[in-house]
């Protein structure tokens, strides 16, 4: 198969998941919870519950990104192996 054609939709849309720029958003979202507590307003508040959401989506992408390139694998090896 060709590589357009094995891609899932999350990595035609938005591209393959990088992690260390999953860790850079997990940073941003701690500082905005760090404000949030010493500083607390409806902003700082407001931006860490973001933050926090865009950094569990990042985090979720790159497992889900993980188990489809792992199930690739096997399914690879499964055809190999019955030829």
């Amino acid at each position: 198969m060709s590589e357009t054609t094995r891609r899932s939709l999350l990595e035609r849309l938005v591209g393959k998941p990088l992690p260390w720029l999953a860790w850079v958003w997990v940073a941003l979202a701690a500082v905005w919870i760090v404000l949030a507590v010493v500083d607390p307003s409806g902003f700082h508040r407001s931006m860490a519950i973001v933050w926090s959401i865009l950094a569990a989506v990042q985090i979720g992408s790159i497992s889900y990104a993980r188990r489809q390139e792992l199930q690739r694998a096997q399914n690879d090896d499964r055809e190999s192996a019955t030829r």
